[in-house]
């Protein structure tokens, strides 16, 4: 008898990623009722948790400077003379 766990496992991997299908109903697909269902939910619940979705993307890098204003200090004007009248009655 052939052992058809890599099939098994590649293929539950590609119904979970190409179709969404919950891994537990993937495996039920492939193996049907055997014991190797839990086998092949735990392989691939496994597989996805190792997984990094951001590996080959390029991260950027921290700025130069540890100080960013987020405003334009020089372009604001002083208010003078201006009194607050809000909540007065």
């Amino acid at each position: 008898m052939p052992d058809t766990a890599v099939p098994m496992e590649s293929d539950v991997q590609f119904l979970t990623e190409q179709f969404g299908i919950p891994p537990f109903k993937a495996a039920r697909l492939v193996a049907g009722r055997t014991e190797r269902v839990e086998e092949l939910i735990d392989k691939e619940l496994r597989r996805q948790q190792e997984a990094d979705p951001l590996a080959g993307i390029p991260t950027p890098r921290p700025p130069k400077n540890t100080f960013m204003s987020d405003v334009d200090e020089a372009m604001l004007k002083p208010l003078v003379g201006q009194h607050n009248l809000r909540g007065a009655g």
